[in-house]
């Protein structure tokens, strides 16, 4: 992954689509431009994953950042 091909792009939209499912709720606000910054940022933070299901954790992470008032936890905090 990442050395034969790149399949960020590919895992980043499943995940998001796969956080859709998992917390509906939390997705009642996100836009396409919001999805889109989502994904975008999944470039960045993909280094960081280790296993696939960690990128649904991403997901959530980057949207809690970028929506603050959703936040069930201080983990977003840093």
């Amino acid at each position: 992954d990442g050395v034969l091909c790149d399949s960020c792009g590919e895992s980043s939209l499943s995940a998001a689509k796969a956080a859709k499912e998992r917390w509906p709720g939390l997705f009642e606000e996100v836009d396409s431009a919001l999805e889109e910054w989502i994904v975008d940022q999944m470039h960045i933070v993909r280094p960081v994953v280790e296993t696939g299901y960690e990128n649904l954790l991403l997901v959530r992470l980057l949207l809690e950042t970028k929506i603050p008032s959703i936040r069930k936890s201080s983990v977003a905090d840093g």
